[in-house]
């Protein structure tokens, strides 16, 4: 799985109070990339993208999912 984006600089401007913390990097192009295993099902990968936090949900396949039996 490859992420990719790109971020602006949002630092306030000269003469504005701010408290910076520390930014992996301040503006620019950034790329990533995950190996996941063989058995998620790509059909299924949902994200979102919430103040500032990015959520990736993949589900497994149908059959590499651990199966379930009922005891009686």
């Amino acid at each position: 799985m490859t992420l990719s984006g790109e971020r602006s600089n949002d630092l306030p401007k000269e003469g504005e109070k701010a408290t910076a913390h520390i930014n992996e990097r301040l503006s620019g192009s950034f790329r990533r990339v995950v190996s996941l295993s063989d058995d998620i099902d790509p059909e299924s990968a949902t994200a979102s993208y919430k103040d500032g936090v990015l959520h990736v949900r993949i589900q497994r396949k149908e059959e590499a999912q651990p199966r379930r039996i009922t005891i009686q």
